[in-house]
């Protein structure tokens, strides 16, 4: 997770002066680019808010420069983060369980707020397309996200009424949460090449635990790769 100045400030809930002070003290630490200082959002939680070490992987400060854009959909996904029998029946339901705190393990410091993102979006157009998908997202990124972006994949045997410009019930849904809107508007033109495939998505059907659906998606992904290679 990187910070600017004024997002670091709202994190902490004090103002940017006490946040130049705690950096001018040692107190934290930065790094200040194209005149800009950016922050490594793990090295503040450790000072903030301190976890088990084991549980909080180092981001070294060269990460504060390295683009996020190219980044695969398959890379942000993981096996946990699957849920391959969604149980809820309404739309307000199925955002609460693609967002359960036990799948986001702390990566996101407010759930809340993710879920009410949500829900907002979904007030605005449902994001429910036809062919039985839908691509929950928050209405704006969460800039506290402590990853640069997450997917959360849910399958719904029996299929929910998620408003789907095609009047059809929706059995696929891949959620999105980015830190910023250059990622968002990346991702989702990835899984919109990625769920016009109809071969993916009758696959997706067929899939039986989160393993399958990585490999479905990163296979796709590399063929994808190869071909602009030729």
């Amino acid at each position: 997770m990187i910070l600017t100045l004024k997002e670091l400030a709202e994190y902490l809930r004090v103002t940017e002066r006490t946040v130049l002070r705690m950096l001018h003290t040692g107190k934290i630490q930065g790094a200040k680019i194209g005149g800009q200082w950016r922050f490594n959002g793990s090295q503040i939680d450790r000072v903030f808010f301190p976890t088990d070490p084991k549980e909080d992987e180092e981001v070294p400060m060269s990460m504060l420069t390295r683009p996020h854009i190219g980044i695969p959909i398959s890379r942000l996904m993981k096996e946990e983060r699957c849920i391959m029998d969604l149980k809820s029946t309404t739309k307000t339901d199925i955002i609460t369980e693609l967002t359960d705190p036990r799948l986001l393990n702390g990566l996101v410091l407010d759930i809340r707020e993710l879920r009410e993102k949500c829900l907002s979006r979904e007030d605005v157009l449902s994001t429910g397309i036809a062919n039985g998908i839908a691509i929950p997202h928050p209405r704006d990124p969460i800039s506290t996200l402590r990853a640069p972006a997450c997917v959360i994949y849910g399958y719904s045997k029996q299929g929910v009424d998620f408003d789907a410009e095609d009047g059809k019930k929706t059995h696929i849904f891949f959620m999105i949460c980015s830190q910023n809107i250059e990622l968002h508007l990346h991702l989702m033109g990835c899984l919109a090449r990625l769920l016009s495939n109809d071969k993916v998505v009758s696959a997706l059907t067929k899939c039986e635990n989160g393993i399958d659906v990585m490999k479905l998606v990163m296979e796709n992904e590399r063929a994808e790769f190869l071909s602009k290679k030729k």
